[in-house]
């Protein structure tokens, strides 16, 4: 774990209410050959699944029973209800017997809600196939199982689950899971690891073929307290726990106090990200976690957790709002306005191709220092220029020619004409500069003229259509006003947040959509979104301050350093490394699955707000590095302030 400017969290290490035995100190026990025969559970222990129950599992199925096989039934409901139904009559029967087998199931759907034979053989295929591209190896627990190959024990599989031996066999072979003996499965044999009939039962099969067996000989390894622990231990055997990491997050400080302990109320794609996030920072059975954070002060878990799930959160919402539009009229391509459309882009780009939307993607250089001369149209507007974006007062009046009046000449000779005023942060020298710009208005304006002229000419292949749709953080939508005043289009933009102000585009230059809404009240503050978000999608390169053509080909001038600061760079490439990492972790969790991981709005910026609201010290100082700095404005602050925290410590 990185710790930033020499912090070092308090941690906690989190264990189940059993005996702990170290890994390594175990693994030195099976490879001194101490049992005869090793058994290990499969699910979560040899085996990963980024579900927080079974009925995520359901859930996929419905999805996938509509677009696979074109049944718009309530699959999760009636599967959850079967399994339920089925246990219970099996456990009236035999109490001590509650497996059933995922055959009997479907035969329960057939006969009781008069669901067509081949359908629910199809349905129950679709499952086992959703079951497999779900599995994948869980590493703690093949650490474990190599090493129990490589002794002189014999090695079992014990698992209870309703799936029979040979769909169990293909889920083993793809994690890797070779080179066991035996397999038990309790959906064959009718005996449980919930009850407990299973070890003995297993017991009394192993001691036919081993001579001399003991129940003390066999190990059992599992993850669950209660079938893995507490069961096999009352049957005779050692054992072994390597915890769950949903269980794992279930014993942080913070998992009551944010509302995971009813995980089970969120919806399911919320709830499978949990679990992807457990599986990605709580997997090690020895790792240390932060008492206080679920970041733990650390810029690649924020950007794991909080940058990656608001980024997939937003491109699924950005895809559904296109294709939304799509059904209205042509949609071709999506522009991502550099900077803030550095991560969203390479989110929607998966989430386009896993729902098949046939749209292209571009990331659009652009900045409102580049555009602005599309707001100068008369001496008036020059003279207005540092009221409709408010200057800061700390900045001088050369702030005023490099922000809005660097593509005109004459403004660049006025103000060295202003000698060493030029460097005065009066407020009426700044007024003065700009009257003497004005009162060359019709230079000005001509030159205006001539920087739009080379804009339409930069801008103009990729914009100048009626089938475009942008991507933009928002706050006061200046560039889609700027870019439909240039083409004399309206044009539809995409936010992550729109302030009250931007209300006004719909009446003057296009439509707009905003993923947060307006930032009012308790729900989130505009300096939070427009600083700790912003750099959780936005590019840590320079902003571009000019464009020009140069032999038929766009050049592009940039600012001589970065807007977030040298050293703020560094952590920003750690936030975003973190998100890209999220969204491979999903891809090789979910595959194609992911498809159906639209999330609301408030849970695609649940961790983000976990951050802000819970953040820790150590929290903070992971973007004390970070600077804020806009150049229109003059607003220069660490992200550390607190202003931008909604955290009281």
């Amino acid at each position: 774990m990185k710790h930033h400017g020499g912090m070092f969290p308090k941690v906690a290490k989190l264990f189940s209410s059993s005996e702990v035995i170290d890994q390594f100190e175990f693994i030195k026990r099976l490879e001194d050959g101490q049992f005869k025969v090793v058994s290990f559970d499969v699910f979560d222990t040899l085996v990963a699944r980024f579900i927080s129950s079974p009925e995520d599992i359901f859930y996929l199925l419905e999805k996938r029973a509509r677009d696979d096989l074109g049944v718009r039934l309530p699959i999760a409901a009636m599967r959850g209800d079967a399994i339920r139904k089925i246990r219970n009559f099996a456990s009236q029967e035999e109490p001590t017997n509650k497996e059933v087998s995922s055959s009997e199931v479907y035969k329960y759907i057939e006969l009781h809600y008069a669901v067509d034979r081949r359908l629910c053989e199809a349905l129950h295929h679709l499952e086992r196939q959703i079951e497999l591209e779900l599995s994948t190896p869980r590493p703690a627990g093949l650490k474990l199982f190599q090493a129990a190959v490589k002794s002189r024990a014999m090695v079992i599989i014990t698992s209870d689950t309703y799936y029979d031996e040979e769909h169990l066999k293909l889920v083993l072979e793809k994690c890797g899971v070779v080179g066991y003996h035996r397999l038990f499965v309790s959906s064959a044999g009718q005996r449980t690891k919930s009850a407990g009939t299973i070890f003995p039962a297993i017991f009394a099969q192993l001691a036919t073929h081993i001579p001399a067996l003991r129940p003390h000989d066999i190990c059992h390894i599992g993850d669950n307290e209660t079938n893995d622990v507490a069961n096999p231990k009352s049957a005779g055997w050692q054992v072994y726990h390597l915890p769950n990491p949903i269980d794992r997050l279930k014993h942080h400080p913070l998992y009551g106090r944010n509302g995971f302990d009813r995980l089970s109320k969120f919806p399911a794609p919320f709830r499978m990200i949990v679990a992807a996030l457990a599986y990605k920072m709580f997997e090690e059975p020895e790792a240390d976690l932060h008492e206080k954070s679920l970041f733990g002060g650390d810029a690649y878990n924020i950007g794991f957790m909080a940058a990656g799930v608001l980024n997939l959160g937003l491109a699924h919402w950005v895809a559904r709002e296109v294709r939304m539009r799509k059904s209205l009229g042509p949609i071709n391509i999506v522009h991502f306005l550099a900077r803030d459309g550095f991560l969203p882009i390479r989110f929607f780009n998966e989430v386009s191709r896993l729902t098949s939307l046939d749209v292209k993607s571009n990331y659009l250089v652009a900045s409102r220092r580049v555009l602005y001369p599309a707001q100068i149209d008369s001496a008036t507007d020059i003279i207005t220029a540092a009221l409709k974006h408010p200057i800061k007062p700390h900045q001088p009046v050369e702030a005023l020619y490099k922000t809005r009046m660097s593509w005109s000449s004459t403004a660049k000779v006025v103000l060295a004409e202003f000698n060493d005023r030029r460097l005065s942060t009066k407020e009426r020298h700044k007024e003065s500069y700009l009257s003497a710009v004005a009162a060359h208005g019709q230079e000005v304006v001509d030159e205006a003229e001539a920087a739009k002229q080379r804009l339409r000419q930069v801008y103009g292949p990729d914009i100048d259509r009626d089938d475009a749709i942008f991507f933009d953080l928002g706050y006061h939508g200046t560039t889609q006003k700027l870019f439909s005043k240039l083409f004399d289009r309206d044009y539809d933009f995409l936010y992550v947040l729109a302030e009250p102000s931007l209300l006004q585009v719909t009446e003057e230059r296009g439509r707009f959509s905003s993923f947060l809404s307006v930032p009012t009240g308790s729900y989130v503050r505009k300096p939070v979104v427009t600083a700790v978000v912003e750099a959780m999608i936005c590019a840590s390169g320079p902003s571009a301050v000019g464009v020009s053509i140069e032999n038929g080909k766009t050049k592009v001038e940039y600012e001589t350093q970065p807007g977030w600061g040298a050293a703020g760079v560094l952590t920003l490439n750690e936030i975003h490394e973190g998100a890209l990492d999220f969204l491979d972790w999903m891809l090789v969790g979910f595959g194609n699955n992911l498809r159906y991981f639209a999330l609301e709005p408030a849970l695609a910026y649940f961790f983000v707000n976990l951050l802000l609201r819970n953040g820790t010290a150590e929290d903070r100082q992971v973007f004390s590095s970070i600077v804020y700095d806009n150049s229109i404005t003059g607003e220069i602050d660490s992200l550390a302030s607190k202003r931008y925290w909604l955290s009281k410590q």
